[in-house]
């Protein structure tokens, strides 16, 4: 061990003594922190994926760079002969030659930790994935190192050590890419994703180290160091001796072994789930639920063996959430697994169930196929059947799971009335894709506030949402009677809309009918519209030429979550165009619970309002900025009584109801849903509270997107990006110069014999 780490300094101390060393550095690190910060500024996301998906075409380059000379230059020079003459076996000189060149690469995806660490200063990371992340980089650093490291021990010449090291590494990305693995028969297409670099980084990179990905990069890097061995001894033993011969014997036995591991490690669990929540890990309320099943539930899993090598993976995923939902069900969960294309029977159930079939192309040969699988489930329990019939995504599919055998093991069904006006509806879109959202746990019946009994017995919650511009003083009585008696709602309006009469995009003041059915509870919606110059969506807007390019739009809020509640706990921002805050000075202490604020940088307008995206920035007064409410749960249940606003409040005692109120009667449409998705998970989590069944909320909140990238000023955004793709590689640069210059100072000393120091 002692002789490895000696050349490991020996090595790694050389790549700092060689300019090349520096310049590697440098445009490693400027050229990966410009393209991210690029990526991640334009997305306002605050996550290194740009970085990551972006790293294996990066290293393709640069770790064979880093190791072109490692043993191509030794051997080149005769420095090898000399090396191996010293007490030092050949296996501790690869070792301790990888070692090195590792550390190297290993130091540069160090230096690019300065990216999360100031990437904190305008949004709450997740450190757990950012940690799962490095420990990819890390490992797909190591088994391109032992690559290219065999490739500098097959010629004397660094450049053809180069373009070897760079071809393999290619290879080994490009076997898991569409172009070739559509091209190749089924069953080696399934070896090739299974052996490509790719799948198991990706796996990694999501925030879950997973053994059987660690397994291999560990076999792959195991099977070039063994190549780049019998390389090195090919050399300096006979060309046709019984000892050369045994030695490929025995390294071609050794590489098969590696690659059966490797195939096989697929069956090997273990994993390490470090994302917030556990997103990928079956949540306390999964095994609870499953844990107390009464009688059995039958899952049963249709899926082809020789399948496209994109659902391989899904496949593989879905096998695993699978067999973690048996063993929650403690012997209540049966799991089958059949193929219906060798299965004639399998394949009749699965048609009767409504699994469909998975149409894939094939390309290869000179020819377009189109070929058939399965990959869908059934739920089955007291005679009943949920389906789900394609599985595209493995992340909501424990939520979809639990939520069918919810729904086929419990005696009632709560109703949810919608109440939507539909000139409105006709005018935004409707909240068509929230009814069938709700209809998936729910009986959702429309509602006629001025005709339909409204009865906490057999109406659970009201979703109101709409906001007419009168509501006859009955219904409003109405409405509060219900809530009185232990009803529950989720309003969604906004004190200004837009007039119609107007040609330009201009929004005004309007009564909010739903504050008489909310003074009660000492909650209003002002008649105000709400913008944010922090935290805020972009707009597409067509210029004077015909172009169309994005805006900032401060009208479009991206609302950030305060996660002081189980509704929004898993959600960090939503989206909320033009929005109203709420006021809630006349409410009982300890009945609210804020659920979305805006950023310090929130003013508001009242009146009338422009809301053109091409309102230029300076537009928006700067003189009242400061964070603002848009969203808030009131239950008076938990309400301090015995302390009472102090500016003389009705001592009356509120309504028994629960409420959410947002400020944004927009937000669950349609037109708006489809592309956010926070947005329908906050409003099924708002009615699961509201009906008191949360046992879906934390799942279903799970929560997958990196954090929103918001800086409170301009001055620290420019700071951020600026000291990463400059601030760093100058930083080595410099670095590399005073270590150049005291090299330079020694070599210009003279040289005085040790005895003749001693004497003066």
């Amino acid at each position: 061990m002692k002789a490895i780490w000696t050349v490991a300094r020996r090595e790694l101390r050389s790549l700092f003594d060689h300019p090349m060393g520096y310049i590697l550095l440098v445009v490693f690190i400027g050229l990966n922190d410009f393209l991210l910060f690029r990526t991640a500024y334009a997305q306002s996301l605050a996550s290194l994926r740009p970085f990551l998906e972006l790293l294996p075409w990066m290293f393709l380059v640069f770790i064979p760079a880093v190791t072109m000379r490692a043993l191509a230059e030794d051997q080149r020079s005769g420095v090898i002969e000399v090396v191996l003459a010293q007490p030092i076996t050949e296996v501790e000189l690869i070792l301790g030659k990888y070692l090195g060149q590792l550390l190297f690469i290993w130091l540069a995806l160090g230096l690019t930790l300065l990216i999360p660490i100031s990437l904190s200063l305008g949004a709450d990371l997740q450190v757990g994935v950012i940690c799962a992340q490095y420990v990819g980089a890390g490992l797909l650093a190591a088994a391109f190192t032992a690559v290219a490291l065999w490739a500098s021990s097959l010629s004397g010449n660094q450049v053809t050590a180069f373009i070897i090291g760079a071809a393999v590494i290619f290879l080994l990305i490009f076997i898991g890419l569409n172009p070739l693995v559509v091209g190749l028969p089924l069953m080696l297409s399934s070896v090739a994703a299974n052996l490509s670099v790719l799948p198991h980084f990706t796996n990694i990179t999501r925030g879950v180290i997973d053994l059987r990905d660690a397994v291999y990069f560990v076999t792959l890097a195991a099977v070039f160091l063994v190549l780049a061995y019998m390389a090195l001894m090919g050399r300096k033993l006979a060309p046709k001796g019984d000892t050369l011969k045994r030695l490929r014997l025995g390294t071609v036995l050794l590489v098969a072994a590696l690659i059966v591991v490797n195939l096989f490690g697929s069956h090997i669990g273990g994993r390490l789930d470090l994302t917030p929540g556990k997103v990928y890990t079956l949540s306390s309320t999964t095994k609870q639920m499953l844990g107390n099943l009464e009688d059995i539930v039958l899952i049963k899993l249709f899926a082809s063996r020789n399948m496209d090598p994109q659902f391989e993976l899904l496949k593989r995923d879905i096998n695993d959430l699978l067999g973690d939902f048996r063993a929650a069900g403690n012997g209540m969960v049966r799991l089958t697994v059949r193929d219906p294309a060798d299965d004639p029977e399998a394949a009749s159930d699965a048609e009767t169930l409504g699994i469909l079939r998975v149409q894939f192309n094939v390309v290869g040969q000179g020819e377009y196929t189109v070929k058939e699988g399965y990959l869908g489930l059934a739920v089955q329990y007291a005679g009943e059947t949920e389906t789900i019939p394609v599985v595209t995504q493995p992340e909501n599919l424990e939520y979809r799971l639990l939520s069918y055998i919810r729904d086929l093991t419990r005696e009632s069904v709560p109703v949810v009335g919608m109440v939507e006006d539909q000139a409105e509806q006709a005018r935004g879109g409707g909240f068509n894709v929230l009814r069938q959202a709700l209809g998936e746990g729910y009986e959702v019946r429309n509602i006629n506030l001025s005709s339909d009994i409204l009865d906490p017995d057999s109406i659970t919650t009201l979703v109101l949402a709409s906001s007419p511009f009168f509501l006859e003083d009955s219904v409003v009585a109405k409405v509060q009677d219900y809530l009185r008696q232990g009803g529950s709602a989720l309003i969604m309006a906004s004190g200004m809309q837009f007039n119609p009469q107007s040609p330009q995009p201009l929004v005004q003041t309007v009564p909010v009918v739903w504050n008489q059915v909310l003074e009660p509870y000492g909650v209003a919606i002002r008649g105000d519209m709400v913008y944010d110059l922090a935290s805020h969506e972009q707009a597409a807007v067509t210029g004077r030429a015909g172009i169309r390019y994005f805006q900032n739009y401060p009208f479009w809020l991206r609302a950030l979550s305060t996660r002081m509640s189980t509704v929004n706990q898993g959600i960090e921002t939503m989206f909320l165009p033009w929005t109203s805050q709420l006021d809630t000075t006349g409410a009982l202490p300890g009945s609210l619970t804020p659920l979305f604020v805006t950023s310090n940088a929130a003013g508001f307008e009242e009146g009338q309002a422009m809301v053109a995206p091409q309102r230029p920035p300076e537009d928006y007064p700067t003189d009242n900025l400061s964070s603002r409410l848009l969203g808030v749960m009131v239950n008076p249940l938990v309400a301090d009584i015995t302390e009472m606003p102090s500016d003389g409040a009705s001592t009356a005692l509120p309504p028994r109801g629960r409420l959410i109120v947002m400020g944004s009667g927009e937000f669950a449409r349609d037109n708006w849903v489809r592309n956010a998705g926070s947005n329908i998970v906050f409003a099924m989590n708002a009615v699961d509270w509201l009906v008191q069944d949360e046992a879906l909320t934390a799942i279903r909140s799970k929560n997958r997107e990196p954090p929103t990238l918001v800086f409170e000023s301009g001055a620290v955004k420019a700071f951020v990006q600026y000291m990463n793709w400059l601030g760093v590689p100058l930083l080595i640069i410099m670095v590399g110069v005073i270590r150049w210059a005291r090299r330079k100072q020694t070599t210009r000393r003279v040289y005085v014999p040790l005895a003749r120091s001693e004497a003066q």
